[in-house]
């Protein structure tokens, strides 16, 4: 039963369903005793259920709203999943607890660092799927801390080691980030195509966890372009998807990108009162960036 609810829990975070997510996560981490089920809670492709589980509560807990909580969790899956002698849980822990996790909260050398260990793992056991995922996420490390057109080439060389093998989970946010990285480099036009693809795919696939980032950054890109109606359309898109998903973390950072197209427009006032709103929601991480970057738009709202 127990890991019948991380394979439910599993399908509502791809979803998008956070909360349904966290809670059939932890129906199964409330039952996992790791000494005395480690082997009989293994899940898909042998991974321990009860271990994942801690992985992708965090990855709830942060888009809910919880950054802190989040980052207590990620750090007791990747502390259990060291100690546990089983490589394929360490490295679905590395690449969702670890990764995921890094790129979501915006950290790119705990995201290196992960990715890092993360291709190790792999290589070692021979895993072409998570090596595939490390070789990305050591890029998009390496382009976040400003390596962007190095970082860019192994982003792409993992995405082909990745679909050499037909895996297409976590695509459509691989996409989105590629998408940055391309406008990085000046080519906002074929950070679009990408884009598209990616909600092309976000529609076949029904693979929503982020879709929000998705339409956010469309919007940057747009607004990039000098398509400022458009950008702000797809700034509403995000914080309406982020709203359906009570997903708090990925509404704040859109309310925070639109509420900068506002004041540019001279809509200082609507900006102030829309960021307030969410900012005034979150009771933790008001050390992360997102949070940090918000702060300080309201406080230039308020004193303009």
């Amino acid at each position: 039963v127990a890991v019948g609810h991380w394979y439910v829990g599993l399908v509502m975070y791809g979803l998008g369903d956070f909360a349904a997510a966290q809670a059939h996560f932890g129906q199964m981490i409330s039952f996992y005793d790791p000494q005395e089920h480690h082997g009989p809670c293994l899940g898909i492709h042998g991974s321990d259920a009860g271990v994942g589980a801690l992985a992708y509560d965090a990855c709830c807990l942060w888009a809910l709203g919880y950054p802190e909580k989040g980052l207590e969790r990620r750090e007791e899956a990747l502390a259990l999943a060291r100690e546990l002698d089983h490589p394929f849980t360490l490295a679905d822990v590395l690449c969702y607890g670890g990764c995921v996790f890094d790129r979501m909260r915006r950290d790119a050398r705990a995201l290196k660092d992960n990715a890092e260990e993360l291709i190790r793992v792999a290589k070692d056991m021979a895993l072409p799927s998570w090596l595939g995922h490390g070789i990305y996420f050591r890029g998009e490390a390496m382009v976040r801390l400003g390596k962007v057109q190095a970082g860019m080439v192994h982003m792409r060389e993992g995405i082909a080691a990745v679909e050499a093998v037909r895996v297409r989970i976590l695509r459509t946010g691989v996409l989105c980030a590629l998408a940055e990285a391309e406008a990085n480099s000046g080519l906002p036009e074929k950070g679009l195509a990408t884009l598209a693809e990616a909600l092309a795919l976000v529609e076949e696939t029904v693979e929503r966890h982020w879709e929000a980032e998705i339409y956010r950054v469309q919007a940057e890109l747009l607004h990039m372009q000098g398509e400022d109606a458009a950008a702000e359309a797809s700034y509403l898109g995000a914080i309406e998807v982020a709203r359906q998903q009570a997903a708090r973390s990925w509404e704040l950072r859109a309310a925070t990108g639109l509420a900068r197209l506002w004041l540019e427009q001279g809509k200082g006032e609507e900006a102030c009162q829309m960021l307030a709103a969410i900012y005034g929601w979150f009771t933790e991480g008001f050390d992360t960036p997102d949070l940090m970057e918000a702060k300080a738009l309201l406080d230039e709202l308020s004193s303009a």
